[in-house]
């Protein structure tokens, strides 16, 4: 989880009172924050990963007042309508495809405010924004520039500007390959077309070569009073979650904020989001899941001093939830915020009444602990990775024609279905990790989801573990050796059998049987598979299911 430095003088500030260190503690509690170091001058938090608007100090410091009482609702911010556009060329689709923006007037960019935007940013870049792959953040001078705006890409030797921190004109090639924002970041645009995409203003001018890079021509400063934010990525909800956070974190400093038209193809539409999210949930489901009998007064004050705004309807309660607030996707989070803000140190521990056990560690968490030791003494690194994937990662890379348990109303494509299988989050991890140093060999012990219709929930849950070994020369027998080593050290019998995969080389690939039942597969890792994920070097791989071997 994100961990932030914050000015205490500075959220002091805006909160309109001098914090403590007995009412930090107790109302950072109350906001889903970890108080992790605390000084005079400055306090260090640890920030939950669903509450990303509290990377900026001016998001914690709308949560404490609103625990405090000082405030309740939805903050009202001042918002304009601009005649300024940003325009997605077809030219990036390919490349970066989405790009949202905005702008924020009368900024007073203290040394207090930069530090908390470059932090926000640089966590929002780390956190949703999977180390710029996802998103990407630019950050300019409005008053430098002349709209309208444009996303487009150009032929990388054509486009010359001078990057941010040099003083010298280079092309785009050049930038990529001599600064060190280029060549740590360059891999995330490669293209076969030698293209690079560009925020540009009217008179053609390079603002940014995102994710890489701003110009130095819309440098910011402790003069500058105009912001124009530019959001680019491959995903569009979680760009969009980005600018909400930023835009809405400066409209605590009093700043207005602007709104602009974004034309991407045949979509039209302003940036940032002003209206709010609509959840309507029972009175009695609060009760329930809280184990609480709160009354409606008592329920309406604790969501409004969430920041939220709320209402009774008949038998059931309308919340409203801000567009800096995207961790709300089911009834249950809306419970989970009344009782954070009212303190869950305050909950009364209760034993159950019909239920009275010894807890234990239940047999596949202890053989899954076993695997673990034995992978790592393998000389396997563990990783882990979210049960909700991709469809692209999960299916279509793999050429599988599977049916995997979809999600209704995901948060984001990139987490729209549950994984039925470990190993192609492990080839996305090694396509993450191609500039490291070889041989890599990792591995994952976790759960998986399987439709089963004859079953009340119409799904099944397995646990699996999976390896891959890449390197230059690895084949089948060495990625063998090591599953040989793992099962008779748990004392499984096994044998191979030969058999296709959709995903491994055929001739190359084989079941692993055991008491006459498949548990398992192992092979290497068809070429064409290993290009769409964008690997460079031969994958051999293994996956079995543990509950098989219990």
């Amino acid at each position: 989880m994100p961990i932030i430095e914050v000015d205490r003088l500075d959220l002091s500030s805006l909160v309109g009172e001098w914090l403590d260190d007995e009412t930090l503690k107790e109302t950072l509690d109350r906001t889903k924050m970890s108080l992790e170091d605390i000084a005079p001058d400055k306090i260090v938090i640890e920030v939950t990963s669903d509450r990303m608007d509290l990377l900026t100090t001016e998001g914690i410091a709308r949560a404490i007042r609103g625990v405090l009482g000082k405030e309740r609702g939805i903050p009202r911010y001042e918002m304009v309508e601009t005649d300024i556009t940003l325009s997605v060329d077809s030219s990036v689709k390919s490349i970066r495809p989405f790009a949202v923006g905005a702008v924020v007037f009368d900024v007073n960019l203290t040394d207090e405010v930069i530090r908390s935007l470059i932090q926000a940013q640089e966590k929002l870049h780390d956190t949703i924004g999977r180390n710029r792959r996802r998103v990407a953040i630019g950050i300019h001078d409005l008053d430098k520039v002349v709209p309208p705006i444009k996303y487009a890409a150009r032929p990388m030797d054509e486009v010359f500007f001078v990057p941010l921190g040099q003083d010298e004109e280079m092309s785009a090639r050049e930038v990529l390959e001599r600064t060190d924002k280029g060549r740590k970041y360059s891999h995330l645009i490669e293209n076969e077309q030698g293209l690079v995409p560009l925020i540009l203003d009217s008179r053609d001018r390079v603002m940014s070569l995102p994710p890489v890079i701003n110009s130095e021509m819309t440098r910011v400063t402790d003069k500058t009073r105009n912001l124009f934010f530019d959001v680019t990525g491959t995903d569009e909800k979680s760009i969009r979650i980005a600018l909400n956070i930023l835009v809405y974190s400066l409209g605590e400093r009093g700043c207005k904020i602007g709104k602009i038209q974004i034309m991407d193809g045949e979509k039209n539409f302003h940036q940032p989001e002003r209206d709010p999210k609509r959840m309507s949930v029972p009175l009695d489901f609060v009760r329930k899941m809280s184990g609480l009998n709160l009354s409606s007064y008592e329920i309406i004050d604790l969501l409004r001093r969430a920041r939220l705004d709320a209402a009774i309807s008949g038998d059931r309660v309308d919340v409203l939830i801000p567009p800096f607030r995207p961790d709300f996707l089911h009834p249950v989070d809306v419970i989970e915020e009344i009782l954070v803000v009212r303190g869950l140190n305050e909950m009364e521990p209760v034993l159950p009444e019909r239920v009275s056990t010894i807890g234990r560690r239940h047999p596949i968490e202890t053989l899954s602990l076993k695997v673990r030791t034995l992978m790592i003494g393998l000389g396997y690194q563990q990783v882990l990775n979210y049960v909700l994937t991709d469809e692209e990662i999960l299916l279509r890379r793999m050429r599988r024609n599977d049916m995997p348990v979809r999600l209704l109303n995901p948060v984001s494509s990139s987490f729209s279905v549950v994984r039925d299988m470990l190993l192609p989050g492990l080839l996305s991890f090694l396509s993450r990790n191609i500039h490291s140093k070889y041989p890599q060999k990792v591995f994952e012990v976790g759960d998986v989801v399987k439709p089963e219709l004859s079953r009340p929930t119409r799904a099944r849950t397995e646990r699996h573990l999976a390896a891959v070994y890449s390197d230059d020369s690895v084949g089948f027998e060495d990625i063998q050796s090591h599953l040989h080593c793992l099962l008779k050290s748990l004392k499984v019998s096994f044998e191979l059998e030969e058999r296709a995969f959709s995903f491994l080389i055929e001739g190359r690939s084989a079941s692993i049987i055991s008491k006459e039942r498949s548990i398992g597969f192992i092979g290497e890792v068809r070429p064409e598979i290993l290009k769409d994920f964008g690997l460079n070097t031969p994958v051999a791989a293994f996956e079995i299911v543990l509950g098989e071997i219990i």
